[in-house]
């Protein structure tokens, strides 16, 4: 059962898997979309009639309307504002898209999950620009690490304060990437790891000053614009931390970990922990995504 959208709504990925007997090459269930207030209230959950893993959320402030991308099942499904199911969006290929985000005049940006089921060397966009009320769409490349596995491609991504700097990973890799949406320009990494470190990259999240934060796994870090460390985050968990969400007002950011079905709610100077939520599932918390004032 769904509610309307209200300021300051949570939603949360949540699919509904099996996580008794956990088969992460094959797992998925159907896909759904946890609702809870803003002081963590549950208000309902949403479906989106589709099998697989749903992975990123975003809203477009122009309506309040929730996309749900979901690369299991290569879909991308649209919830208006009263959250009511629109089925997929249709101006988007069916490709394993996992992430998305809109830009500041509108239109969005989608992310290329993984390239499971593509043939081996065969050429095809990471990315895509598109703008709903124009009905176009642009397809383009960008590199990856691959991440842990070799498959992943643009798992989870941010934008600069400038609007137009993408930063971006694969799952569990070793680059903070970048590129320039507007230059349609490769950029020089902002982080990489060595090869024995011990830490992966995950969801970044990008201040309003151009400090970032971003999941490693077992826990967070923060960067200075130009990539320095400024400090490290410990969780407690060894690792499952891969969504790292900024709230709207900047002051806390949500990480999930997907292994434990927690999300952390965390000042963003200090840390502290500020409330924990679980949803009593593993192995299924992904995107977060907060509805807007507007």
């Amino acid at each position: 059962m769904s509610q309307p959208f209200a300021p300051g709504d949570l939603l949360v990925a949540a699919t509904d898997v099996d996580d008794r007997n956990v088969d992460l090459r094959n797992h998925s269930g159907p896909g759904r979309i946890l609702h809870y207030g803003a002081d963590f209230a549950p208000k309902g959950e949403l479906r989106t009639g589709q099998d697989g893993l749903v992975v990123g959320l975003a809203i477009d402030p122009a309506d309040r309307s929730l996309y749900a991308c979901d690369p299991g099942s290569q879909t991308v499904t649209r919830f208006d504002r009263e959250g009511r199911c629109g089925g997929r969006a249709a101006l988007l290929p069916r490709a394993r898209i996992g992430s998305m985000l809109f830009l500041p005049d509108g239109r969005f940006v989608a992310g290329l999950h993984s390239r499971i089921g593509e043939p081996p060397g065969s050429p095809a966009p990471r990315l895509w620009i598109g703008d709903f009320r124009r009905g176009t769409l642009e397809a383009l490349e960008a590199e990856v690490d691959g991440g842990k596995f070799g498959f992943h491609c643009i798992t989870h991504f941010a934008l600069a304060p400038d609007g137009r700097t993408l930063l971006y990973v694969s799952e569990a890799g070793r680059r903070l990437m970048r590129v320039d949406l507007e230059a349609r320009r490769q950029l020089p990494d902002l982080l990489q790891f060595g090869k024995d470190d011990p830490r992966g990259t995950y969801g970044p999240a990008v201040l309003r000053d151009g400090r970032v934060l971003l999941a490693t796994g077992g826990g967070a870090l923060m960067l200075d614009p130009d990539g320095s460390l400024l400090r490290s985050y410990e969780f407690g968990s060894a690792r499952g931390w891969s969504r790292l969400t900024l709230s709207l007002d900047q002051r806390v950011f949500h990480v999930g970990n997907f292994v434990e079905g927690r999300l952390e709610t965390r000042d963003v100077e200090t840390g502290e922990l500020r409330h924990v939520l679980d949803i009593q599932r593993k192995y299924c918390l992904s995107g977060v995504a907060e509805v807007p004032d507007r």
